[in-house]
């Protein structure tokens, strides 16, 4: 049985290599596929280097060389087809569900609490059409959540996450990412990408979030969390309740304009897709509470 189950998992993986080069030979020449696979190579030890240097100004130069690199791919007939595998063991590529577009997506670390991010989003298709991606964020220290933004002009983190979001009978996407450029914070971030004539649009007025007091609620084009270096916080999608779940967070020190001192109160908060808006769902997961004797049986307490 044991068996079966291997060789039916290889015939499997063989069969997906198989449709990826049929795929591949379609959109790119052989000698197309050789340069590639070459410069792959480069940049694979390239992206070693830039995150594991020794010396923090050399990842710079070598960030500099992987983005180079990198154009050289991208501006390539065909160069979307190519899977660029090996490479997504050292950065991230994410692709959306209907394969319309990729980002590759990367930092360095070029001082001890300092983050720079990376990125270019490339279009499907056989003509080279891709975009660079410019972190703008120090920039944006204040009204970031209601800025709208460009691939000039970009919240710069590390995405984990791609879901498909029609707004308003357009086609956007939601990406979810993390930012750990500061000494004493770190962020998530729930962004918007959408494509006009000019290329990449981040940012879309369809959170109903509370204000940093939790007094009222407001519009924003993004939700950016921001809490204390070192907690742990969740920011996701969840399936089973059709919405975004995130943790509620409060000041450890009662003081709401510290967002360094912000850490999870234990409480999860949502935000559910209603119209054209995600509106803002107070206790999204419930927390159980017990008292003396009582204990959860199956998720209900004993004795009501």
């Amino acid at each position: 049985m044991l068996h079966s189950r291997f060789f039916a998992a290889l015939l499997l993986t063989l069969l997906a290599g198989f449709t990826f080069t049929s795929t591949a030979q379609k959109n790119i020449s052989k000698e197309d596929m050789a340069v590639l696979s070459q410069v792959e190579d480069t940049l694979v030890s390239l992206a070693d280097s830039m995150a594991h240097a020794p010396v923090p100004d050399d990842r710079i130069d070598f960030c500099v060389r992987f983005t180079r690199h990198l154009r050289k791919a991208l501006d390539m007939p065909g160069s979307f087809s190519y899977p660029f595998s090996r490479l997504a063991t050292k950065i991230h590529i994410l692709y959306p569900e209907d394969k319309s577009f990729r980002i590759f997506n990367w930092l360095i670390a070029p001082a001890a609490h300092v983050r720079r991010y990376y990125g270019a989003v490339q279009m499907a298709g056989t003509e080279p059409k891709y975009y660079p991606l410019k972190d703008y964020s120090d920039e944006l220290e204040r009204g970031a959540e209601t800025a709208m933004l460009n691939n000039e002009h970009w919240y710069g983190c590390e995405y984990y996450r791609i879901m498909e979001q029609d707004i308003q009978g357009q086609k956007a996407y939601l990406l979810f990412g993390f930012n750990s450029n500061g000494a004493t914070s770190n962020k998530k971030v729930l962004d918007v990408l959408s494509f006009d004539s000019q290329g990449p649009v981040f940012g879309a007025p369809v959170f109903t979030m509370p204000d940093v007091r939790g007094q009222r609620l407001q519009k924003q084009n993004r939700v950016i969390l921001e809490f204390k270096k070192e907690a742990q916080i969740y920011l996701n999608y969840d399936e089973s309740r059709k919405m975004i779940v995130f943790s509620r967070l409060a000041s450890e020190v009662t003081d709401p304009n510290r967002k360094n001192t912000y850490i999870p109160t234990g409480q999860m908060d949502g935000l559910r897709w209603e119209g054209n808006e995600f509106l803002f769902v107070k206790d999204a997961i419930p927390v159980l509470r017990l008292q003396d004797g009582q204990a959860p049986i199956d998720g209900v307490l004993n004795g009501g």
